[in-house]
């Protein structure tokens, strides 16, 4: 039926997208993946910025993004002077940047209620059937996912730079806040170009992980039912019927 076709898309859209921003928001927010990334590349010691700097910088900025304080301020040593931690144009732009995960939050937690509907009305509405709609709405969706993904994998890898000035002009349209200047700005400093292809590294890699997951148990929900259900069939079949027991038909008198 045309509704099971719709959600079961809906289930793996929806599917799709909340996983992205899951393995967005598990990369981002992560302390150790800051901590691990700055000893690897030895940016406190490149910049000659304390680690303590350094880290409370960063830390500062991730918690401020998850809405767990309500401001920037705060002073480092940097170039031998005690100054504050970022100044006006920085801290604008990291007001848009938590702005614009707030909504990403906000999308990703419509995209699990939205998958879920979709997957309990196509249960209650189609029963063990639904399971096969399910897995085949998510294997549509993984096919188109796949192709986007492909796209701009290729572009990271050859020119990631270029990938990342479009990824701000898109979600920041008409503002240029977020071109800052290492000479003046420390947030820029704190957040190399290899934290950010690291980032994104890390983020395919676990949406790919979960996906490979999604799309596995989807592929063997497929092959596995139609088998399950001809076994049902079967024994159905084969179990003996019952008897009926014909009436003594009445004697004319």
């Amino acid at each position: 039926m045309r509704l099971n076709k719709i959600l079961s898309l809906q289930f793996g859209f929806f599917l799709i997208i909340g996983l992205l921003l899951a393995s967005v928001q598990s990369v981002v927010f992560s302390h150790d993946f800051y901590t691990e990334l700055y000893a690897r590349i030895r940016l406190a010691q490149r910049e000659n910025i304390s680690e303590e700097d350094l880290e409370n910088s960063l830390f500062m900025m991730v918690d401020y993004v998850q809405s767990e304080r309500d401001d920037l301020d705060g002073t480092i040593t940097w170039h031998g002077q005690k100054q504050e931690t970022f100044n006006t144009r920085e801290k604008r732009h990291m007001k848009d940047v938590r702005t614009l995960w707030q909504r990403a939050r906000l999308v990703m937690i419509l995209s699990w209620i939205l998958a879920v509907l979709a997957a309990v009305i196509i249960l209650v509405r189609e029963g063990l059937d639904g399971v096969g709609l399910l897995a085949r709405g998510l294997m549509e969706g993984l096919a188109c996912f796949a192709v986007v993904l492909v796209f701009f994998g290729f572009w990271w890898l050859i020119d990631f730079t270029g990938f990342w000035t479009w990824f701000h002009t898109i979600v920041f349209p008409g503002n240029t806040d977020w071109l800052l200047d290492p000479a003046t700005d420390f947030m820029i400093v704190i957040c190399p170009e290899e934290m950010f292809s690291t980032m994104v590294f890390q983020i395919a890699a676990r949406l790919i992980a979960s996906l490979a997951m999604f799309g596995a148990i989807a592929w063997l929900c497929q092959k596995t039912l139609p088998a399950y259900r001809m076994a049902e069939q079967i024994l159905m079949e084969s179990r003996p019927q019952p008897e009926c027991k014909a009436g003594n038909p009445r004697q004319p008198e």
